[in-house]
């Protein structure tokens, strides 16, 4: 694929008309489309568009890459046509699952309200280098469909299913297949090529969990927690959720997070003084053994603390779940992932 570098412009270019500084009015931006796909059940993007609010045209989402990157994570990124452009308020587009064989097509409305004020909002926070600049698409088995705004944070503006679609599966990719036989092998082949040994047995033994990705989307109030007085040295920690959104929250209990929702973390980042040196900590999380966890604890909304305990080395750390009414039952996660 092609990729395609634009200029940097002046800060008037992110608005309607120079000389309007911070103006409220504007609703043309700069961005670009991408694409995104779960990691161990590839899916490629055959046809894709985010449709203009003003109807004046479309932006075409990127094809042909097999998607495995992981939900919410970008994997094509092509800039092309004007650096300003409107913002959609609907998307049209099929893709194929080559988990189940199978293709499927949506058309969509999409919040433009909420993908405006997103935009604006993230413009007025940093000017010169706003906070949103893509808008990708996931697309997962099932026919899941799940719409980010990409930029500095990654934010979800959309979730919704596609259906299924029969399509002559030479159509469909674009190649010369005589018989349906030769189609079913190209995409068993795509699955031995782009999955580990591992993966196609589980793929095998387990199947694709369909909803697991509507399961990512699951609300939890979560809050940090240190054993024995220890702190975080940071404010903040760096999220990457399951839902596939990024962005900061407290390293610590605030009367804000005490009342606040979020998704569950895939991956967190923060530092915390261990006998006076502060340590840096990335931790992965199992993600069934978490949602399990959450959904065990917190069944009806109650507050779970995250309770972290440093060690050194790093890798040493334990963390254990509880909620705030049976602080002595707790659920302590094995499969955490420290990296060293």
């Amino acid at each position: 694929k092609k990729f395609l570098t634009t200029s940097v412009t002046s800060l008037c270019m992110f608005f309607t008309g120079c000389g309007n500084g911070m103006s409220k009015n504007a609703t043309e931006f700069e961005w670009h489309a991408t694409d995104s796909g779960p990691e161990h059940y590839p899916m490629e993007i055959r046809q894709g568009d985010f449709i203009y609010h003003d109807k004046s045209g479309s932006l075409y989402i990127p094809t042909g890459a097999t998607l495995r990157s992981g939900w919410g994570d970008m994997v094509s990124r092509h800039v092309t046509g004007p650096q300003k452009k409107p913002l959609p308020d609907a998307l049209d587009i099929y893709f194929f699952s080559y988990a189940e064989n199978q293709f499927y097509h949506g058309k969509f409305n999409l919040p433009y309200e909420k993908i405006l004020e997103l935009f604006r909002a993230g413009v007025e926070e940093n000017p010169e280098q706003p906070i949103y600049n893509g808008i990708m698409v996931g697309v997962a088995p099932g026919g899941t469909v799940s719409v980010w705004l990409k930029g500095f944070r990654t934010t979800e503006v959309f979730f919704g299913q596609a259906e299924k679609v029969g399509i002559e599966p030479s159509k469909g990719f674009d190649l010369p297949f005589d018989t349906k036989i030769e189609a079913d092998a190209f995409a068993k082949q795509v699955l031995i090529d782009t999955l580990t040994p591992e993966e196609l047995e589980s793929l095998k033994k387990n199947g694709v969990p369909f909803g697991t990705w509507a399961r990512y989307r699951n609300l939890y109030k979560w809050v940090p927690a240190y054993k024995d007085g220890k702190h975080s040295s940071d404010k903040e920690m760096y999220a990457k959720f399951l839902n596939g959104e990024k962005y900061r929250i407290p390293t610590g209990f605030t009367e804000k997070s005490e009342n606040s929702s979020n998704p569950l973390p895939r991956e967190l980042k923060f530092s915390v003084d261990v006998a006076g040196e502060s340590i840096f900590y990335i931790i992965n999380f199992e993600e069934f053994e978490l949602m399990h966890a959450f959904e065990k604890l917190a069944p009806y909304g109650e507050k779970v603390y995250m309770e972290f305990d440093a060690q050194v080395p790093r890798q040493n750390m334990k963390i254990k779940l509880y909620n705030d009414k049976n602080p002595k039952e707790f659920i302590e996660l094995k499969k955490i992932y420290i990296k060293p």
